[in-house]
Formats: structure tokens, C-alpha cells, sequence
């Protein structure tokens, strides 16, 4: 065997290992490209786009604990009251050719404890000091709405559902079925109609609420107008704001009522619940009111002030009570701002009514009620 003999062999060789090996060679496939979650700021802070969508959605809601504290005359409104609830919200929206597509849902998730009534066995418990709270817990769909454009319609609080920046005043109103429209003219302009369903299986008639407001950097007024078809009763209601400097604000309350209806101020609603006789909305003819505010600083700000309310109960008023019955609510609210998205608010209020009552707990005169709370609330 010659040298040239030798060196074709070797390189016969070295080809058919190096075939083999690239036969048995494991390609990688490319790594698909990641898509990270892109924030969407066409609608303020908080959203993103959910991943592969042209959706823009936000996730919200707050951790609230509450402790309050009644006092008066009547008999089923003293004793501590806490509660303790979570609400998670979610926000989506997105562009389309008729404006914007939202889907707005808040879950509400509540527990409470109210005074109950003491135990007393053959001498243990003697005059009641271990007292038994009775205890509940609810959840439920606060908010659930649809929106298209300046359409919106679903299950929230009533368009007239509104009042002060307090915690003393009664504006009217709860949460309803709805359908609205509204037209914002872009400088500070806003009307809106709303046809609105509350009776449970009763008919299929409409309540119409109307509301129109103008706002300006020196303030706000909004006026509100409801019909319940079912009471064949309206309420109406203005409340305005005026920013005399910018720390210091003025806001004012009127309303009027011909009946009592679901529009109907709440007047013991802040006194610490119900009283006997009144499970419903007790309505006043009419109320004026307002309130003082000023900012101290960026993180705390106090306010006080009083409503008047005449008429309390309407015509109904003369089953429960031998004489008219009018009140005055007052009340006091601080709020503080621990840190960012933590915040307390003490409020004490006051009312006192005019008149003669009868409740469950015999004949009451001129009662009044004290009740205040401190509540602490963890945004996000």
C-alpha cells in the first residue's frame, strides 16, 4: 500500500463518519416570539391590553373595614354596628365604529355585625354584659353594564342616586335596572335619560329619570328629575358646588318629592337603621341642605354641615306619630389619607326629629340619634 493509496482510503472514511453524524444531527426549532402585556393608556392609568386583542382592560375594587356606634331614642338603633367588605371591579373596552364598548362589573362581597340581644340564664350574664351579635354575610353583583357609544344599560344605583360629599345627608334613591343615554357636549355639558325597572314581578311599566349638569373649574350644578310609574309619584333634586378658593368649597342640596316613592329620600337611613313602623323609605316633602369643606393639605380635608327635612313620611306619616313630623340632620366628616390608597374617615352625625312617634318601644318624643363611624380603605 503506497501513500497515495492511504490518503483516498482516510478520506473515504472521514466522509462516511461525517455523513452518519449529519444524519443524526437534532435541529432546535426557533423559540416562538413572547408576547408581554402592553399597557393601554388611550383610557387613563391601570388598563392593558389583554394578550392577543385589541381590548383595554383594568382590574380595581377596595378592602373596606367599619366600625360604628349608635346612641338616641330609639331603641333598635344603639350599640356597635361593624362590617368588613371587599369589591373587586373589572373594566374593559375597546374602539369600534359606533364609539367605545365597555363592560363595567363590580362584585361585592360583605360581612356585618349588628347589636343583638343579651343572654340572661339564672344569674349568669346579670344585666347582660356578654351581648350577642347577629351576623350576616352577603354577596351580590353591584354593578354589571354595558356600554356602547353614550348607550349604557344594566344593573347599578338609580341615575338620581346622588347627594354631598358628606355623610349626614339623604339625596334619594338605590341600585336598578336600567337603560340610558347620554349626551356630553365636551364643555362640561352632560344630559342623560335613563328608563329604569325596581319592581320585583309587578309590571313592566318604567320609571324615567332625567338629569342634566354643567361643570366648570368654578364648580358644578346638576339637577335631577325621577317619575316612579308604579307610585305615580315623582322627586326632583339639585345639588351645586362652588369653589371659592382652592382649598376651601361650598355644596348645597334641594330636593322635592310628591309622594313617597322609590325616589324617596332615606330619612333615617344614617341614624343607624330602620326604626320600628318604618321599613321602607319614611320620603320627606321637601329638604334643603349644605355643607362647608376645606382642603388642609393634599392629604387631609374636613367638612360639616346640616340638612332640613319637612314632611318626613308624607301622608303615611300620621300612622306611626300624633303630631307632623319634620328633622334636622348634622354632621361632621374628616378624611386622612394614611398613605397612598389607604384611607381612614371619621364621621359623626346627628338628627333630630320633630314630632311624636310610635314605635315598638312605646311613645317617643322629639327623639334624637347619634351615630358616627370610623371606616378604613385599602384602593387599588
Amino acid at each position: 500500500m503506497n501513500i497515495k493509496s492511504l490518503l483516498i482510503g482516510s478520506a473515504a472514511v472521514t466522509a462516511a463518519v461525517s455523513g452518519a453524524q449529519a444524519a443524526d444531527a437534532i435541529v432546535v426549532p426557533e423559540p416562538e416570539p413572547m408576547e408581554y402585556v402592553r399597557v393601554c393608556d388611550v383610557y387613563g392609568a391601570g388598563f392593558f391590553y389583554i394578550p392577543g386583542t385589541e381590548t383595554c382592560l383594568k382590574i380595581g375594587g377596595y378592602v373596606r373595614y367599619q366600625m360604628g356606634y349608635s346612641d338616641g331614642d330609639f331603641v333598635e338603633q344603639e350599640g356597635w354596628d361593624k362590617y368588613a367588605r371587599a369589591t373587586v371591579t373589572l373594566d374593559a373596552r375597546s374602539e369600534t365604529e359606533l364609539g367605545t364598548l365597555g363592560g363595567f362589573i363590580e362584585l361585592r362581597f360583605q360581612s356585618e355585625a349588628t347589636p343583638g340581644s343579651p343572654l340572661e340564664i339564672d344569674g349568669i350574664n346579670e344585666g347582660g354584659a356578654l351581648s350577642y351579635n347577629l351576623t350576616s354575610a352577603t354577596s351580590r353583583v353591584q354593578q354589571a353594564i354595558i356600554s356602547l357609544g353614550g348607550l349604557s344599560m344594566g344593573v347599578a344605583d338609580t341615575l338620581y342616586d346622588a347627594g354631598l360629599s358628606a355623610e349626614f345627608d339623604v339625596g334619594g334613591g338605590d341600585r336598578a335596572h336600567f337603560i340610558r343615554y347620554t349626551f356630553d357636549a365636551a364643555n362640561g355639558f352632560q344630559a342623560t335619560v335613563a328608563l329604569e325597572e325596581v319592581d320585583d314581578a309587578y309590571d313592566w311599566t318604567p320609571n324615567v329619570v332625567g338629569k342634566v349638569g354643567f361643570t366648570q373649574g368654578w364648580g358644578g350644578l346638576n339637577v335631577w328629575g325621577a317619575y316612579d310609574a308604579t307610585a305615580e309619584e315623582f322627586a326632583a333634586k339639585a345639588i351645586a358646588r362652588v369653589n371659592l378658593t382652592d382649598a376651601l368649597w361650598l355644596e348645597g342640596i334641594a330636593t322635592y318629592e310628591s309622594g313617597i316613592n322609590f325616589y324617596s329620600v332615606d330619612v333615617f337611613d344614617a341614624t343607624g337603621g330602620d326604626i320600628a313602623g318604618f321599613p321602607f323609605r319614611a320620603g320627606a316633602e321637601w329638604s334643603a341642605g349644605g355643607l362647608i369643606g376645606y382642603q388642609f393639605n393634599p392629604r387631609f380635608k374636613a367638612s360639616i354641615g346640616a340638612q332640613y327635612l319637612s314632611g318626613v313620611g308624607h301622608e303615611l306619616g300620621e300612622a306611626f306619630s300624633v303630631d307632623g313630623i319634620d328633622a334636622i340632620r348634622a354632621g361632621a366628616t374628616i378624611d386622612y389619607a394614611i398613605v397612598e390608597n389607604f384611607n381612614a374617615k371619621l364621621a359623626i352625625n346627628y338628627t333630630t326629629f320633630d314630632g311624636t312617634f310610635l314605635t315598638s318601644g312605646g311613645v317617643v318624643e322629639d327623639p334624637e340619634q347619634w351615630h358616627g363611624f370610623l371606616r378604613l380603605q385599602r384602593d387599588f
